[in-house]
């Protein structure tokens, strides 16, 4: 996919380096009471309104950002692929989780302390400066992410999120992208009925952009769908 024609950078974080080139000693203390944790696909990692524990990385699945609206519903609005961190916004802005996090597929997840997080963000003028430049950033991707709700057609949102989701499962360039997710959660990011998503979905098949197998999607035409966003 060509990233002038899409940005994708406009619509993912980019905090997989966060914890990186820290000194031997600062990383001694993230890694000190660091425990690996399992969850299953649905199970819940951190809830909407907790108080924040620690921070979290993604090492292996795909994690499901919401947030609760007032119907009784949820909104996702952000996935995390591997190596991705979550959960720091909290800790360091010292309110409750704004948002919840649950495991969209099995996940292998590490978790850092929040008295160790905390440690080295006090300690590391380098950590500090990054976590600025990181949270700017995602400032703008939640933007981003809000005005796909606000600007286009349920048709130009499914196409765009088809295309965030072909970022966060693709394996390689040479391979065609699967997309593991259930309808529900599609149109929960959509931000539509999951009627209206199933007929987005049947006239994408029939536009040969896509193909299904049960719950899971392929991509087969990347440009095809950039042009179905009426991206501008």
């Amino acid at each position: 996919m060509d990233k002038k024609i899409f940005p994708i950078s406009k619509y993912k974080f980019d905090n997989q380096d966060l914890l990186s080139e820290l000194t031997d000693s600062e990383s001694q203390i993230l890694t000190c009471n660091k425990v690996i944790t399992y969850f299953k696909a649905g199970q819940e990692i951190f809830k909407e309104g907790t108080t924040p524990k620690g921070v979290y990385r993604v090492k292996k699945g795909k994690v499901k950002k919401i947030t609760a609206t007032n119907f009784g519903t949820e909104h996702i609005f952000y996935i995390c692929k591997e190596n991705e961190y979550l959960g720091y916004h909290a800790i360091l802005s010292e309110e409750d989780y704004p948002d919840s996090a649950i495991a969209l597929l099995d996940c292998e997840v590490e978790f850092i302390p929040k008295k160790d997080f905390l440690r080295v963000v006090h300690e590391s003028h380098f950590l500090s400066r990054r976590l600025l430049k990181t949270l700017s950033h995602e400032f703008g991707v939640f933007l981003n992410a809000t005005k796909i709700l606000a600007k286009y057609t349920v048709r130009e949102r499914t196409a765009l999120n088809l295309l965030i989701l072909e970022e966060k499962f693709r394996v390689d360039n040479d391979s065609t992208s699967e997309l593991e997710i259930n309808r529900d959660d599609l149109a929960s990011m959509v931000g539509t009925a999951k009627e209206s998503l199933v007929r987005m979905l049947k006239d994408f098949k029939e536009e040969k952009l896509i193909s299904t197998k049960g719950r899971i999607i392929f991509i087969e035409d990347l440009e095809g769908l950039v042009k179905a966003t009426n991206y501008k």
